[in-house]
């Protein structure tokens, strides 16, 4: 059973080599050095950006690794890319961070290149914390990064045994676990995603975004890791299926909408109504099941249930379905409490009978 295995997994990938302009690397990587280096391949000022930003927090100790952060980072100052400064600012303090001299070469000449100021300052860091004896001087243009990322690009191949495990992913699982059950990835990629609010006196409140990686598997879906401080590695976050099973970020893994629907508590109704609140299209199925939830548990009187009821009624104001309407008049006058009372009635008012009959509840 490969949820049972932590192994490193075989690419037929290239070595990136500084001395050659040959790219052949050494067969076995774990899943984040693969994934450092999809990122590092990207054209995106964002993935390799995030690439920089996890190796100087995790670090690697695998010189092809390195050297291709290196070479990425010559593209950028011999002109051969245009890089943001943050992301090149980014690139000089994972390069500081590895304490190797071979680098500092790269970074005099980046310096000399540099015209943004907060740029040179990072960079000036950097160079200054690779101390020690210079042997063994990186070389930038030596990597064929092309050929590398055509070489280390491949197609997960899925099975029946992948799929099952996808949908058994669960929240707090490590990157490198995550790889040794699944395989390498189709795609890696990074993302950010809105945090919490601060406020600054005479400067106004905003939100702070977090970094996401996120792998994508092709037919089967794709998956978010993030990374706190002092972690050992990227933790998955949430995840996407394309097979329509809903992530629930209250539980930390995927269910069905259905069963969500008919056994969830408050909490769990009323993150399944805000999902479907943002759907451009609403099921009979799902309908018939949030229906029958409120006529269900019409009778409850837990704040919290009660809520996420109030929060289904939503749903099906959004549908505009009139199939709904007598049943939601009736929880209108029966319904144990007043909220409940309240959102049925103002929904049953916004719907217009239709042709075909009423809803019927199963436990009528």
């Amino acid at each position: 059973m490969y949820s049972a295995i932590r192994r490193a997994f075989v690419l037929a990938a290239a070595v990136f080599s500084s001395s050659v302009p040959s790219t052949a690397l050494p067969q076995e990587f774990t899943g984040r050095e693969h994934a450092h280096a999809m990122l590092l391949l990207s054209q995106s000022d964002k993935d390799v950006r995030l690439a920089a930003w996890s190796l100087y927090h995790l670090g690697s100790n695998r010189q092809d690794i390195l050297d291709l952060l290196a070479e990425v980072t010559w593209t950028a100052c011999s002109g051969n890319r245009t890089m943001d400064s943050d992301t090149l600012s980014w690139f000089g303090k994972a390069l500081g961070n590895t304490k190797q001299p071979r680098y500092a070469g790269l970074l005099d000449f980046c310096l000399s290149k540099a015209k943004d100021e907060k740029t040179k300052k990072y960079l000036k860091q950097a160079r200054d914390s690779l101390g020690g004896t210079i042997s063994d001087l990186f070389e930038g243009g030596k990597i064929d990064l092309r050929e590398a990322r055509a070489r280390l690009t491949k197609r997960a191949s899925l099975t029946p045994q992948m799929s099952k495990d996808f949908d058994d992913l669960r929240q707090g699982q490590a990157l490198e676990e995550v790889y040794s059950i699944l395989s390498p990835p189709n795609e890696v990629s990074a993302t950010t995603v809105p945090g919490r609010k601060v406020g600054i006196p005479g400067v106004g409140s905003f939100r702070i975004e977090s970094n996401r990686l996120v792998i994508g598997y092709g037919e089967l879906g794709t998956i978010r890791f993030a990374y706190h401080e002092g972690q050992p590695d990227w933790k998955v976050a949430d995840a996407k299926s394309a097979k329509g099973l809903f992530w629930s970020t209250n539980d930390g893994h995927f269910v069905t909408l259905s069963d969500q629907i008919a056994s969830g508590d408050g909490l769990h109704l009323r993150e399944i109504a805000e999902y479907l609140l943002e759907q451009d299209r609403l099921e009979k199925d799902i309908l018939d099941r949030a229906a029958e939830r409120i006529y269900r548990s019409r009778q409850e009187k837990d704040e919290l249930l009660v809520d996420g009821l109030a929060w289904l009624c939503r749903v099906i104001a959004k549908s505009g379905n009139g199939r709904y309407r007598q049943l939601l008049l009736e929880v209108s006058s029966s319904a144990a409490t007043s909220k409940l009372r309240s959102y049925a009635s103002k929904t049953a008012s916004g719907l217009k009978e239709t042709p075909g009959g009423s809803f019927i509840p199963v436990s009528n």
